[in-house]
């Protein structure tokens, strides 16, 4: 027993191997970014929360610097995961602590009130942050310009999405999306349950009418070229909650331009926010039929 206990502590991460830190809410199979942490920024979408309930058309704000937030993460955080999804529960809400370490690893837990004095005094620098009333110095979050459009959207004839699974890494097909048609692909399709990989098997294709207009709506940032960022390498892609996408537009010619759901946080742009929103709600519809089969 004493054997096992020094080769459990032996791998646990310390404080000095965290790379991120995020919080998100989450109602059901909803999702929204409350804080995200890393080294040398911290990055709030909303700005400052000084009221009990948070505006939800805020700007987002970021600090780029120097922090010394990691040291104050509880030790019981670096343990393990420990994470209940509100969509095994009905109607259940929650707050999701996710800590990603430098070696790919990342522990998900239910962030929650606690008497542990470490968990009161990190909870503590959190709200300062959060309310504006700690020492770093936030601004507005630079936006990169739009590039420009290069390829024509009457060339488009396919949408590919793909989801991406951070452990291990794994790429699965989801959707072909056409401009009469969506085929949902036989797959694995994989969630992380209690910080375990589970996955299940799809026998059949599916194909019917994109009632969404998904393909009509493929935003024309699109169509400036490939800009794609694999957020895996920076911790994404492990909650079932908020899954990252590759979304890869293919045109005539043979070509294909791939983006990451995540554009969104880099390019404040209503169309490419509307599309993803489509794409989410074909995502989420789907899931929960599955679900509830």
């Amino acid at each position: 027993m004493l054997l096992l206990s020094f080769l459990a502590k032996a791998y646990m991460p310390s404080r000095q191997d965290i790379s991120t830190i995020t919080i998100n809410s989450i109602c059901g199979f909803e999702s929204s970014l409350i804080i995200k942490i890393t080294t040398n920024s911290i990055i709030i979408p909303q700005g400052f929360c000084n009221k009990k309930e948070c505006s939800t058309d805020g700007h987002e704000i970021q600090y780029l610097g120097y922090h010394d937030i990691f040291k104050f993460v509880p030790e019981q955080y670096l343990t393990g995961s420990n994470y209940i999804s509100p969509i095994t529960y009905d109607g259940w809400a929650t707050t999701k602590l996710e800590i990603c370490f430098v070696d790919g690893r990342c522990h998900l837990l239910n962030y929650e009130k606690s008497d542990n004095k470490e968990m009161i005094l990190f909870d503590n620098k959190l709200n300062e942050i959060l309310s504006g009333k700690s020492k770093y110095q936030f601004h507005s979050k630079t936006i990169p310009p739009m590039p420009k459009v290069i390829f024509d959207k009457k060339n488009l004839i396919s949408i590919n999405l793909y989801q991406l699974i951070g452990y291990p890494f794994t790429e699965v097909l989801l959707f072909t999306i056409t401009a009469d048609s969506i085929t949902k692909y036989p797959s694995k399709k994989c969630y992380l349950i209690y910080g375990e990989l589970e996955c299940e098997e799809k026998r059949e294709s599916i194909r019917y009418q994109d009632k969404y207009n998904i393909f009509k709506a493929f935003p024309t940032l699109f169509l400036s070229g490939s800009n794609f960022i694999d957020l895996r390498e920076y911790g994404g892609g492990e909650g079932n909650d908020f899954e990252l996408f590759k979304i890869e537009g293919c045109f005539t010619d043979g070509h294909c331009n791939i983006w990451d759901s995540d554009v969104v946080n880099r390019y404040h742009d209503d169309q490419t926010t509307e599309f993803l929103n489509k794409i989410r709600k074909l995502y989420y519809d789907t899931l929960k039929s599955n679900t509830t089969n």
